[in-house]
């Protein structure tokens, strides 16, 4: 069977590096090594395919982990198991399991990349490590790739063009969602798809989406053109950076990249599963005690910024107390409009 799209290869003409399967040994993970020394991965549930051959592999500035790879090592599977709480989210208290596999590469200048894959009962996350790094590097592009049957159907928010739109506020991932499309329609913003990004493959519900981003590496997005069943990750716009700041990744010290996140199952399974939190970083460790979950009213809904202003605020106050609320939110502009000293009187 060929994979679809481009950077994808025909399965059984490539080399199996590794496999992995998920606790409860449903799904399916297959790594292998084209004969150009590029990796893909694929995966299957109950024997059925999800994500047809895909590329992995980024691009360095001056160094490439795209091609011409070789296959170091694959350590043993290990089996992870973490417990957490979170506060008014799907579950107070959540369980993560996962078999974990780490497959290492060389590139052409004997430089290592490893791929940390964790394979759960509800699906795959994956994320790059460059062990070696001690100078400032920049990775210029990442060449993952999730590639669908081409009878595939998705869910997909456009991504909006960087600074268009009100006060140039965009992307503010405020677009609609276009249900039920082809696999292989084109963004009609031109400029990719937002997270998370569900997909419908042979009866089995897909989300992608991405987790632990830490300042070193930029929100992505999802990108194709209109001839590919083929979805890439594309990074951010130029024009979407903080005041002085870059839009590449960049890194002086030894580096985890995101988590790339596939969720697998039933809607059911879509709906329920954590996995976005379980791969997040852990907690700050603090008193937390003073979070308290609750109902709030919101001026900015009806009244919009220019009347984040001191009286406006009273009567939204009084409004929420009036609903037995525990909150009122004032939005942005508040330093100014209100200023410090009678915002301390609105609290």
């Amino acid at each position: 069977m060929s994979g679809c799209g481009s950077g994808v290869s025909n399965r059984f003409s490539d080399k199996q590096v590794a496999q992995l399967q998920s606790p409860d040994k449903s799904i399916t993970l297959n790594i292998t090594l084209t004969d150009s020394g590029k990796v893909q991965y694929f995966i299957q549930k109950s024997g059925i395919d999800i994500i047809q051959p895909s590329a992995l592999g980024v691009m360095m500035q001056g160094h490439d982990f795209t091609q011409n790879l070789k296959m170091e090592l694959v350590s043993k599977p290990e089996l992870i198991n973490d417990s957490y709480q979170t506060r008014n989210t799907k579950k107070s208290n959540i369980l993560y399991q996962a078999n974990e596999l780490v497959v290492s590469f060389s590139n052409e200048e004997e430089k290592k990349v490893d791929v940390i894959f964790r394979l759960s009962n509800d699906g795959l996350a994956f994320r790059y490590s460059f062990p070696w790094i001690e100078n400032n590097e920049t990775i210029l592009h990442e060449s993952t790739s999730f590639a669908f049957d081409k009878e595939a159907r998705a869910w997909l928010q456009p991504m909006s063009e960087a600074k268009t739109g009100w006060n140039q506020c965009h992307p503010s991932y405020e677009e609609h969602y276009l249900q039920d499309i082809p696999v292989g329609t084109a963004s009609p913003l031109k400029s990719g798809w937002v997270y998370p990004a569900l997909f419908k493959t042979n009866d089995t519900w897909v989300l992608i989406t991405e987790a632990a981003l830490d300042g070193t590496y930029c929100g992505t997005r999802l990108v194709n053109d209109s001839a590919s069943s083929v979805y890439s990750i594309g990074f951010a716009d130029p024009r979407e950076v903080f005041t002085g700041g870059g839009y590449l990744p960049e890194n002086n010290k030894p580096w985890l990249t995101p988590w790339r996140i596939i969720t697998i199952g039933s809607l059911a399974t879509i709906a329920e599963s954590t996995l976005g939190t379980d791969l997040a970083p852990k907690a700050i460790n603090m008193d937390s005690t003073f979070i308290q979950p609750g109902k709030a009213s919101w001026s900015w809904i009806n009244s919009k910024d220019d009347m984040v202003v001191y009286d406006e605020q009273i009567k939204y106050i009084d409004f929420a107390a009036e609903m037995n609320w525990q909150y009122c939110l004032v939005d942005a502009n508040w330093d100014t409009q209100i200023g410090y000293d009678k915002i301390a009187e609105l609290a």
